[in-house]
């Protein structure tokens, strides 16, 4: 069996983004979508695109982004800098206190919940859950929470397990660029699922959206966010999945279907980050 959740980042970063990430659940292969709560406006913009998805919205968590913590910055001083932000990109996180971390993930939780929502699976901004110092927390969080989680090495998957965290059996974070269409999703999907012995759980990181002024502003990527749409959106996209007996689920179905596929039915590689 190959099930394939395609989970859609940042839901809340801007109303362009959010409103692009609706339009993909509703009408195209979108799974699921994990929403960061710092942004200015975030909450507003989750609770009123969001509500018609609970059960398929998660929580994004942020130590990056350049926004300001959930907490006042003097209570988690290692997390930010002389302005008071979280640094803009992962590179420039210095050494961060663990307990800061849970207490800031943990606000950015009771932030997410004002929505009216509870998040259905966890990952996180620029994959910040990846520093050896994080990770714990980000563990315990999904542990205590008993949701899904992004799992992007062979190391996490197995500390996932040991710990009872459902997880894919890979993660793909390769779809992303401005110049990417059906045939290169299909074609990342095929050699994962092949990888994986042609069953089991894939994950698929994307970034759809509306370019939007308030986009540009802060990133880079904005083209390629509403190119990103349209492939996965387009019906011949789903109709091509569907053809490879490739079913699309939301992030509940992936769980179950990876925690029947961690009892040894194949082994996993790597993960593709």
């Amino acid at each position: 069996m190959r099930r394939l959740f395609i989970n859609a980042d940042d839901f809340g970063l801007t109303e362009g983004i959010t409103r692009g990430i609706a339009v993909a659940m509703a009408t195209g292969v979108v799974g699921g979508t994990t929403a960061m709560v710092c942004p200015a406006g975030a909450p507003g913009r989750i609770s009123r695109f969001g509500r018609e998805f609970a059960g398929r919205i998660g929580l994004h968590l942020q130590l990056t982004g350049a926004t300001p913590p959930c907490l006042p910055p003097g209570e988690v001083p290692s997390l930010v800098g002389a302005d008071g932000l979280f640094p803009r990109k992962k590179i420039d996180v210095a050494d961060v206190s663990p307990d800061e971390v849970r207490r800031e993930w943990r606000a950015q939780l009771a932030r997410f919940r004002e929505t009216g929502l509870e998040p259905s699976h966890l990952d996180s901004h620029h994959h910040i859950h990846k520093r050896p110092e994080v990770f714990p927390v980000f563990l315990e969080l999904a542990r205590d929470l008993g949701v899904p989680a992004r799992a992007l090495s062979a190391d996490m998957r197995r500390a996932m397990d040991a710990a009872g965290v459902p997880h894919a059996d890979d993660c793909l974070t390769r779809f992303y660029g401005e110049d990417i269409g059906e045939a290169t999703l299909l074609s990342l999907v095929d050699a994962a699922f092949a990888a994986l012995g042609g069953a089991g759980v894939l994950e698929v990181m994307a970034h759809p959206g509306h370019d939007d002024a308030a986009l540009r502003a802060i990133s880079t990527y904005a083209a390629g966010r509403a190119r990103e749409l349209r492939v996965l959106t387009s019906p011949e996209l789903a109709r091509q999945l569907a053809a490879r007996d490739i079913a699309v689920v939301g992030p509940s179905q992936a769980a179950q279907v990876s925690d029947l596929s961690h009892a040894g039915a194949h082994p996993r590689p790597s993960a593709t980050s």
